[in-house]
């Protein structure tokens, strides 16, 4: 089964209130470029990595394995969903789709190939896998390519949180032990503070 990535690198960081959450530092690198250096060594098969915002920036913050691409976005100021159709359209073929935040950076290696290694032991084409964190989702979510086609119909803005909703029955759910699948960076304290158990 071939599972490939979307890694989102295109949102405006509008409650950053001014920089490019993305382009701050962190561990000796930029945000965006930990989120992206830990998932390149994980077992998917591609990563495509979707720019919009500062998308120069990021890219010259990255670089690329062979197999991985990038892929702008032009209507990125138009939401979350836009990028996530903007990189499964690129991403093709594959039999799955992992979206991936890149303000997510203390997820690790092992968290992505547990969520990969679970979805291909329990799921399959016609499955959407969500990490929790006690009572919250986390990510990244796999959608099986049963699923592309309302992706890319999908109208919402703010991502895929809707067709998860709506297929209930299809969801198999992955319950995390770390904070790491629910902590993303919204804020200059987000990204000092860190998870809790990271």
């Amino acid at each position: 089964m071939k599972v490939n990535a979307i890694l989102l690198a295109a949102g405006l960081s509008t409650r950053m209130n001014g920089p490019n959450k993305l382009l701050l530092p962190f561990q000796g690198g930029a945000v965006v470029q930990s989120a992206y250096r830990t998932l390149s060594k994980s077992k998917v098969n591609r990563i495509t990595v979707v720019t919009g915002r500062d998308a120069d920036q990021v890219m010259s913050n990255l670089s690329l394995r062979l197999n991985d691409q990038f892929y702008h976005n032009s209507n990125f100021e138009l939401g979350m969903t836009y990028s996530i159709q903007s990189g499964l359209k690129a991403s093709q073929p594959c039999d799955a789709i992992m979206v991936c935040l890149g303000d997510m950076p203390w997820l690790q290696l092992a968290d992505y190939d547990l969520l990969m290694e679970n979805f291909k032991e329990k799921g399959g084409s016609d499955t959407i896998q969500v990490p929790w964190y006690g009572e919250k989702r986390g990510n990244p979510v796999i959608f099986g390519k049963t699923f592309f086609d309302a992706i890319m119909a999908h109208s919402e803005p703010n991502g895929c949180a809707e067709i998860v909703r709506e297929n209930e029955a299809n969801v198999l759910n992955l319950n995390v032990f770390n904070e790491r699948f629910i902590k993303d960076i919204d804020t200059l304290e987000d990204l000092e503070r860190g998870p809790l158990n990271a």
